[in-house]
């Protein structure tokens, strides 16, 4: 139900646009929240099929240098991000909300990078900036655009040609 307007708003809204603007609306879109169960993340019992799915298939790759503990540390930034649903006065039913009561208010590392103590929804956000900019991800997604549009499997030049467009261009998509 929620998938078509995750295609709209988010997939063909961003497909040419900045990639950290796409992975922060894909963060944020029901569709992802319901899918990868980030809707149940919660601070006492947090769910780690998001964040894993973040690293692995949306950002650094399964080689992308993150570890397990990595893993759990983004989990409980995403605490509290979840959906409304039916009856909830503060918004339409299936669209995003953030809800500070269930949000993990200690301090995490991801990646070697300290998140600090009471950041609310911004651990999150964080966590989207660090994968964005991070090196492994340019390799990630140049080489899935390689895949895509060269062969497929793409010559080493050709990759790293794409990486240095996406990270010289801060993400640009079109540039890349």
């Amino acid at each position: 139900v929620l998938k078509p307007e995750d295609d709209r708003t988010v997939i063909r809204a961003h497909a040419l646009g900045n990639f950290r603007d796409l992975l922060g609306a894909s963060a944020s879109s029901p569709s992802m929240l319901f899918y990868l169960d980030n809707f149940l993340n919660v601070a006492t019992a947090p769910n780690e099929n998001y964040a894993r799915e973040l690293m692995e298939l949306h950002t650094l790759g399964v080689d992308g240098g993150y570890t397990e503990d990595d893993v759990k540390e983004v989990a409980r930034c995403f605490t509290g991000w979840t959906i409304r649903f039916p009856g909830d006065p503060s918004g339409d039913p299936g669209s995003f909300k953030y809800e500070p009561s269930v949000h993990d208010t200690m301090g995490k590392v991801v990646l070697g990078n300290s998140i600090a103590a009471s950041g609310q929804q911004t651990d999150g956000e964080q966590v989207l900036d660090l994968l964005a900019s991070h090196p492994s991800t340019a390799r990630f997604i140049a080489t899935k655009l390689c895949r895509r549009f060269i062969a497929d499997a793409p010559d080493a030049s050709s990759i790293d040609a794409v990486a240095n467009a996406f990270s010289t261009s801060n993400g640009d998509i079109k540039t890349t």
